[in-house]
């Protein structure tokens, strides 16, 4: 494959992975648990905030108990976002801000977000998922849920 062939590859696979980013988005503001898993490998590796530490594949039922705690959209932003292409696998970098109403509270927490996506049959899917947030190191482990991208 010519220099310019691979390149017009890779942002096409570009261009395919971040549609898949903006399903995420409308699925988890419309809590479109179905779309969601839809995104994702049935075995992706997760590591997000809820406990355990990891488990393999995202259920809908239990996705989609906890999009209805959430009062109207939830919306899932992400600054920040860089993704590295290759020819059967992506790695999606970004910070990430999840806010929205619970309990009719406004929620906002800015999170670290890693995504490694494979590319099966032509199509993108997410096979691991890391989300995190840093904690203070001053021995009270708490996580630190009040810093945006721009405080220290």
């Amino acid at each position: 494959m010519s220099l310019a062939a691979s390149k017009n590859v890779f942002q096409s696979d570009r261009a395919k992975i971040e549609a898949l980013f903006e399903q995420l988005h409308r699925a988890y503001a419309e809590h479109n648990a179905d779309a969601i898993v839809s995104a994702y490998t049935k075995d992706a590796l997760i590591y997000d905030l809820a406990p355990p530490l990891l488990h393999r594949g995202l259920d809908v039922k239990s996705l989609g108990e906890w999009l209805a705690t959430w009062d109207g959209p939830l919306e899932m932003d992400m600054q920040d976002y860089d993704i590295t292409v290759d020819e059967h696998l992506a790695v999606a970098t970004a910070l990430g801000k999840m806010h929205g109403t619970q309990q009719g509270e406004h929620r906002e927490i800015w999170l670290r977000t890693t995504f490694v996506l494979r590319k099966i049959n032509g199509q993108w899917l997410i096979s691991h998922d890391h989300a995190s947030v840093p904690f203070y190191m001053d021995g009270s482990f708490r996580a630190a849920i009040d810093l945006t991208p721009e405080s220290k």
